[in-house]
């Protein structure tokens, strides 16, 4: 799978934070947020593709990213989430192992005290979006997932811990990741299978 070997978006985590902002503003994602990822990649990455949360942090002002997508809330959280991963930078660390070590340490049941989940705009679907991205096997709770689970267990899930936790379990017992299931489903559920997972 594409996000256990950390390859989503040429495995660049400015790239990934953006597709994971838009995401979260529960926008198509193959319609909207794939052209939308791939029109800044052009615009702004493309003659360097090693552009990382550094550089984007100092072009921040320079961007016109309001051309792009016309949302305020969105690039404030996609700038707020890379200044998080900067500032716990360890020394000689590349951006994704920065991710990385981030996303294996983050606990969706601590999100409120977690640096990255008490980002304004960061709920709890961005939050397991973006350590599925860099390969930690877990479950996103959106709607389109609670509503599969809800279907394939008969039982009503009182919140997104329940959802997390019965995803967890069912795709064991079907020996399957977390992350594969969780594509399955949104592929499945949006009549979009054959599409690629970039």
């Amino acid at each position: 799978m594409i996000c256990h070997r950390l390859k989503r978006w040429h495995s660049n985590v400015v790239l990934i934070v953006l597709d994971a902002c838009l995401t979260s503003s529960g926008l198509n994602y193959f319609n909207v947020v794939v052209p939308r990822v791939e029109a800044f990649y052009k615009d702004y990455m493309r003659d360097d593709a090693n552009r990382g949360i550094d550089w984007a942090l100092s072009k921040r002002d320079s961007m016109d990213l309001l051309s792009l997508f016309n949302n305020k809330r969105i690039w404030g959280c996609f700038f707020d989430i890379l200044s998080r991963l900067s500032d716990s930078r360890i020394k000689g660390e590349k951006d994704m192992e920065t991710f990385k070590r981030w996303a294996v340490s983050a606990d969706y049941k601590s999100i409120d005290s977690d640096p990255i989940g008490m980002i304004k705009g960061v709920g709890i679907n961005t939050f397991q979006y973006l350590r599925m991205q860099a390969g930690v096997d877990t479950i996103m709770p959106d709607k389109i997932i609670k509503r599969w689970i809800e279907n394939y267990t008969g039982k009503k899930i009182k919140d997104e811990f329940e959802c997390i936790d019965l995803g967890a379990k069912i795709s064991k017992s079907m020996k399957v990741s977390p992350i594969e299931l969780c594509w399955a489903v949104w592929i499945k559920e949006s009549d979009e299978r054959g599409r690629p997972i970039v």
